[in-house]
């Protein structure tokens, strides 16, 4: 397989989880399409190019965070460093059954910013150089309505295979009317693959069934949707058919799951698998996961087989 070109485009994060103790903090770095890409590059290895777009700070902890993914062979060629721009910081919290819940400091963060100016401009017209372009929920909701056009009408324009999972986040939007409105948009123009889940659909869209979610989003324009449904496995709308997920499996952090799965998901379509199987060894990525607290398994750690 010749080497393919992919970007992913949002925010990565400076992530904090819990320790053995309740006051101690292990500092990671995530963010839902940096974990996207992380276990992208890891599964497709010299397979792929696989670069990460954002803007970050000019401060100790933004140089940090260039290193972090570049220790993990992402090209951070791609990446802005705005003078006044900072990154953002969230703590993650689980429950009993390894549900998380975020606190999240991102007020001031660069990557709001990414596409401002002449250099976001060439930036997005450098999008005509991948093959694949991946995008969530979140990588719209921080930019500003005129950026987000702007992204979207650049997608357009590139031709280029677009994945976008919703991945639909309450307290950044104004409702969810916008958000819809604003996806919606992105799949229409660009007939993006959907990856998206029933918990998310119901508060975005209030959809409730499988059907109905596949409907919406093909209506809307996508080429095709699966639906991520946790312990019970994938729904592939074109085959009309549910990969299950791995079994006996006990959460002990939910973080990264989707994401996770996500990559693993495109790794496998990108290695010439059939979709089914795509789905298997995305399953199989994101069981490991979720046996890990915060989103990144090191790479010593995961078996990508």
């Amino acid at each position: 397989m010749s080497n393919i070109k992919i970007a992913c485009i949002g925010e990565c994060m400076i992530e904090l989880t819990t320790g053995d103790t309740p006051n101690n903090l292990i500092k990671n770095y995530a963010g839902d399409t940096y974990n996207t890409a992380y276990y992208l590059k890891k599964l497709l290895n010299n397979q792929a190019d696989v670069s990460y777009i954002t803007a970050v700070g000019t401060d100790e902890l933004s140089h940090k965070l260039i290193d972090a993914l570049s220790a993990a062979d992402l090209n951070t060629g791609s990446i802005r460093c705005l003078e006044d721009g900072k990154v953002g910081l969230y703590l993650v919290s689980n429950d009993d059954d390894g549900e998380r819940s975020f606190t999240y400091w991102r007020e001031t963060s660069a990557a709001k910013r990414m596409f401002d100016g002449d250099e976001g401009d060439a930036l997005l017209a450098s999008l005509s150089d991948y093959q694949m372009v991946y995008l969530s929920g979140i990588s719209l909701a921080i930019l500003t309505p005129v950026a987000r056009m702007k992204l979207v009408n650049a997608l357009k324009a590139a031709h280029v295979s677009v994945v976008f999972d919703p991945n639909y986040r309450p307290k950044l939007w104004q409702g969810a009317k916008e958000a819809s409105s604003a996806m919606q948009d992105l799949v229409s123009a660009t007939q993006a693959t959907v990856m998206t889940t029933l918990d998310d659909e119901q508060l975005l869209n209030d959809l409730h069934t499988d059907r109905d979610v596949v409907a919406f989003w093909k209506q809307a324009g996508a080429q095709e949707v699966i639906v991520k449904k946790g312990a019970e496995g994938c729904l592939i709308a074109s085959e009309e058919q549910l990969v299950p997920s791995l079994e006996g499996i006990r959460p002990l952090d939910t973080t990264g799951a989707g994401d996770s799965f996500n990559g693993g998901y495109l790794a496998g379509l990108a290695l010439g698998k059939s979709k089914a199987d795509s789905a298997k060894l995305a399953h199989n990525i994101a069981a490991q996961v979720i046996q890990h607290r915060g989103a990144i398994v090191p790479e010593h750690q995961l078996n990508l087989a």
